[in-house]
Formats: C-alpha cells, structure tokens, sequence
C-alpha cells in the first residue's frame, strides 16, 4: 500500500513538473488533426481556421465583384525577427473548369480594415520567435465558383521582394 501511494505522489508531481511545459507550446502545432496547418521551412506555419466564404460584403465594405475571405493564424519560429509580412505575401489563384488560370492580389485595404475592426493582427505587426497572429485575408475576385481555388502563401518581410518560401494551399470554399 505505502508502495502504490508513493507512486501516486511522484505520479502526480511528474504530470505537475509537465503540465507548465505544454503552456509554452504553441497550439497551432497541437491542433489535431493538422490537415489545416501548412509549414515553411519549419519556421512560418499557417493555419486555415475557416474554410473560406465568397460574398459580396465584409466589414462593411462592398467588393467590386466579390470578396473570397478567411480567418487564419500563423505562427512564426523563425530566429530574426520580422518587420512585419509584405501584402504580397498571400494570393490567390482560381482554375475555372477550363483550366484557365487567374491570380488575384491581396486586398490589402480590406484586410487591414478586417483585422483592425476586429482587434487582430495586421501584416504591418512585427514578427519575431514564437509570434502567433490570427489575421483575416480578403481578397478581390470575380468567380464565385466553389471549386478551382488555391492560396499562395509566400511570406515575404515588409519591404522585401524575395519571398522566404513557397506553399500552396487549396482551399475548400463553403
């Protein structure tokens, strides 16, 4: 008996040592399943908290064909810090059932509009070791097609023209 109350004990005082340890790590690499996080170069992760919606409106504002839009998070590992992502860093790319394919830019002004009314990040934020920004992407285009749609994530620092990586993430639009 005195054997298995010890054991209890030291039990308890490992799950205690331990428990502080999981604070630090951060959830996005926790998340289960991961079929919606997308690394780069195991320093920049992004998540897709949503799947992405197509309307004619967010945030007030009215697109001039139609907003694509989408919450994400990304989490930021890398050892130098980050004056903040270029707006060049997302893009989307549409196939429509031709194979035609068609690029759209960010929208930088609506994004920022977004995660501004919504007390989030924005791409002007600096990033720096374990940065975790939950940002809003909106993005201008013209199909409102459910299929065909790709995320272009090149995280690039402000002010700089060569991207870090590459990672192309299909999206799934509700």
């Amino acid at each position: 008996m005195k054997g298995k109350i010890i054991l209890v004990i030291l039990l308890v005082a490992l799950l205690v040592s331990v428990i502080p340890c999981l604070a630090n790590v951060d959830p996005i690499l926790l998340d289960e399943p991961n079929d919606n996080v997308f690394g780069c170069n195991n320093d920049i992760f992004i998540e897709l908290m949503e799947k992405p919606t197509i309307g004619k409106s967010t945030s007030g504002r009215t697109a001039v064909e139609n907003y694509l839009y989408f919450k994400t998070e990304i989490l930021f590992l890398a050892d130098r810090k980050w004056t903040g992502l270029d707006k060049k860093s997302f893009s989307i790319k549409n196939i429509d059932e031709n194979g035609k394919e068609e690029f759209y830019p960010l929208d930088y002004a609506v994004t920022m509009l977004t995660n501004l009314k919504n007390g989030w990040n924005t791409l002007s934020d600096p990033l720096f070791f374990t940065s975790l920004s939950t940002i809003n992407l909106v993005f201008d285009v013209v199909p409102t097609a459910k299929k065909g749609w790709t995320l272009l994530f090149l995280p690039t620092e402000r002010g700089n023209d060569s991207p870090y990586c590459e990672v192309e993430i299909p999206l799934v639009v509700k």
